[in-house]
């Protein structure tokens, strides 16, 4: 498996395109979603692993950042991290490349837990899996860090109540 994991490539179809002229904000998160089902099923926790063991993940927090434009005809490619890991959650970190006009278009965080979907609660990961993941995480820090990660929303201040 390469690190980071291509998870998709793709390119943007007229249909993506919204009365703004580029590609609509739910087609980053369609293709962020196709990009992490695909890395999900490489690591071990795709399909075969829900159904031979009766556990799964679910989101818990996701965040989105749009950097740039994405326009129709552009070639997207999306690169995904496991960064960390502990008995229950896993950290992942999407980037979405724009090799048309070489650049990242944008980037999604995201902490999955594993569930047990039977009870449906949270279930630790088996410790076979876990030392796996482990060792993804360990390869992916390897590498430098993607800039992005950990960022927490910046929302703007209502200077107009009268506050800071």
């Amino acid at each position: 498996m390469s690190i980071p994991f291509t998870g998709l490539k793709v390119v943007v179809p007229k249909e993506w395109i919204d009365v703004n002229g580029h590609m609509n904000a739910t087609h980053y998160g369609l293709v962020v979603y196709d990009a992490h089902f695909n890395f999900t099923e490489a690591i071990g926790l795709g399909e075969e692993y829900v159904k031979s063991t009766n556990c799964g993940k679910a989101v818990l927090e996701s965040h989105m950042i749009y950097e740039r434009e994405v326009s129709e005809g552009d070639e997207l490619e999306i690169k995904s991290w496991l960064l960390a890991v502990d008995q229950k959650r896993l950290h992942f970190f999407h980037e979405v490349y724009n090799k048309t006009r070489v650049c990242r278009a944008a980037v999604s965080e995201q902490v999955d837990i594993h569930i047990d979907l039977v009870a449906r609660r949270s279930s630790e990961i088996p410790q076979e899996l876990y030392c796996r993941l482990q060792d993804i995480v360990r390869g992916n820090l390897a590498l430098p860090t993607p800039s992005g990660v950990g960022s927490n929303i910046k929302p703007p201040k209502n200077k107009w109540l009268g506050g800071a």
